[in-house]
This record gives C-alpha cells, structure tokens and sequence, in this order.
C-alpha cells in the first residue's frame, strides 16, 4: 500500500480506504476529489483490485451548514455517481456532515440501554 499516489490524501484500515482533499471552492473541490479517486481508482487496477461503487461512501464537511450549493460535489465511481450522505460510518464511528456526535451517541445509548438494565437487577 505504500505506492498509492502521493498526491492522494488517504487513510488506510484493513481493507477500508478514505480518501479527503479541501478547498475554497466547490469547482475545486470536485475536480480534485474526482482526479483522486481517478488516480485510486487505477492504483486499484494495476494490483488488480476492484472498488465497489455500491459500498463506496461520500460525506461532505463544510462550515456553511445552511448553504444550498448550485453545483454538490458528486463524484463518479466506475462510472456510477456517488453523492454526499448527511452521514456515515467510518470504523465504527457514526460521523456527520456538521462533525456533530449526536447521531453517534444516539446510536451507542440504544446499544448500551438494555445491558445498563441487567445491571440494575
């Protein structure tokens, strides 16, 4: 895995992958996310791996919550657009679009709830 571009911004877990760049404009944004995922997408190729669009996940942090964007970012995978979720989970970790960790929370209390009634009794 050390030979995947380095011009890619990623983070690598098992057989998980993300990939995150940043800009001041939206146009920006998605040419440079789409030439990342391009350029991952033919590392990919070359050690004759396949990415799954269909498991293929985007999230879109910005500090302009109430912004409506004319142009979203979308990016195409294998030819399959994918767009920005409000959430999704990344290594166990409920994550949002604002990095609020209610939904998180949320989630791990209704998990925890019932255990925390055995050990009442």
């Amino acid at each position: 895995m050390n030979d995947i571009p380095t011009h890619i911004e990623h983070g690598l877990f098992a057989d998980d992958t993300a990939l995150w760049t940043a800009s001041n404009t939206m146009t920006y944004l998605s040419s440079r996310l789409q030439q990342s995922v391009d350029a991952f997408e033919s590392w990919c190729k070359s050690w004759k791996l396949k990415l799954q669009p269909t498991k293929t996940e985007m999230i879109h942090f910005t500090i302009h919550l109430r912004k409506k964007y004319k142009h979203p970012v979308e990016v195409k995978v294998d030819n399959t657009t994918i767009k920005p979720l409000d959430h999704t989970r990344y290594l166990g970790v409920i994550i949002d679009k604002q990095l609020n960790w209610r939904r998180h929370l949320d989630h791990i209390e209704t998990k925890i709830a019932p255990r925390i009634g055995l050990l009442r009794y």
